[in-house]
């Protein structure tokens, strides 16, 4: 029995004002509503966290109805903005922001009241990297311990390393007296 989706009642938007993903509010900067070529909406940070290891014009499938959808060039801030949630945002907030990835950050330049010198660069990480933790594996990131058949090769290929090296240090010693004292 196929079911439909329920239509929104008179006079209310099709669309969510929160993210699917996180369910915070949709905003002008880092949650600003990006819009996935099949007419799904998830804001901004969770789309990044989403595509942080994904490269530039590749695919990812969307997170509800797993479509491809492309990282432009620039990254997911690049993607469109769904321009119905946002005309829904108070006249203040209207004005988007331009943010952009860097490593695994995203940047947004705060503009001072009426005096540019005191702009402000606020970032939010995407991996989260608590004091304390090991920098090299971030909290909630897992360790992948190598196979056996890896170790095995890598025991295998340094026993052949020390092997020609051993060789060609006898060959250097034995062959070498006596080729020059034989002659």
């Amino acid at each position: 029995m196929a079911t439909e989706t329920p239509e929104p009642p008179e006079g209310e938007s099709p669309y969510r004002n929160e993210c699917p993903i996180c369910y915070s509010s949709y905003d002008n900067v880092f949650k600003t509503p990006l819009l996935l070529p099949c007419a799904h909406t998830f804001c901004m940070e969770c789309l990044c966290r989403l595509c942080l290891f994904i490269k530039h014009l590749q695919g990812f499938p969307c997170p509800l109805c797993r479509a491809s959808a492309v990282i432009p060039t620039g990254g997911i801030p690049k993607l469109p903005v769904n321009l119905e949630i946002v005309a829904q945002f108070p006249q203040d907030k209207q004005n988007l922001q331009e943010v952009w990835v860097e490593g695994h950050k995203l940047c947004w330049i705060r503009a001072g009241n009426f005096d540019p010198r005191k702009n402000s660069l606020v970032t939010v990480q995407l991996l989260s990297n608590h004091i304390g933790s090991n920098p090299a594996r971030p909290e909630g990131m897992i360790t992948v311990r190598p196979s056996g058949f890896s170790i095995l090769c890598r025991n295998l290929w340094a026993l052949s390393v020390t092997i020609l090296a051993i060789g060609i240090f006898m060959f250097a010693i034995v062959f070498i007296p006596v080729f020059v004292f034989h002659r």
